[in-house]
């Protein structure tokens, strides 16, 4: 069975981490709620694995996806929201994917893409990809994205296999 990890799942992608265990992954979902988490995993618990752990903790997720990994197998895919506040998540995650892992980088609204990019260290054989997150324009006035908007968008991303994908609209729409 593939194997994906989600990087803050448990929340506004939890509409991805569903899609993705209805598609034929088990899903590995890094979270610090339990609760909302233990709400996740009982929509498909065969397919859906908890991990709680608080991704800026970089030995602890270390460990986590050591632990993933071990029970699952390597990850196919993976789908990684990380704030700006855990600079090194990113790195620790990097360090544990294969060849051939398709990584989908969610930034936020406000985030430099290109910035992001330059900065970062991607192994050769793994398939870096971005989402940037945008907005939505409602009788005339800016909204933030729905967690099913986002869901949407990152899903979209995925199928299409986008290198760069902005879910809702941008500064330069």
């Amino acid at each position: 069975m593939k194997h994906a990890l989600v990087i803050g799942g448990s929340g506004m992608l939890a509409g991805t981490v569903l899609w993705l265990a209805e598609v034929g992954y088990h899903v590995s979902i890094i979270g610090r709620n339990a609760e909302k988490m233990s709400r996740l995993t009982e929509q498909a618990p065969a397919r859906l694995s908890a991990v709680l752990v608080d991704y800026r903790d970089d030995w602890r997720l270390k460990e986590a996806l050591r632990s993933s990994i071990a029970d699952h197998g390597d990850f196919d895919l993976v789908v990684a929201w990380i704030h700006s506040g855990a600079a090194d998540a990113l790195t620790c995650m990097l360090s544990a994917l294969r060849e051939g892992t398709d990584l989908f980088h969610v930034l936020g609204s406000r985030a430099n893409s290109s910035v992001l990019r330059k900065g970062l260290t991607i192994p050769q054989d793994v398939r870096y990809h971005q989402l940037q997150l945008g907005f939505q324009v409602v009788n005339g006035e800016r909204r933030w994205l729905t967690h099913e908007e986002i869901a949407r968008g990152v899903i979209e991303a995925i199928q299409g296999n986008k290198t760069y994908h902005v879910v809702g609209m941008n500064e330069n729409d």
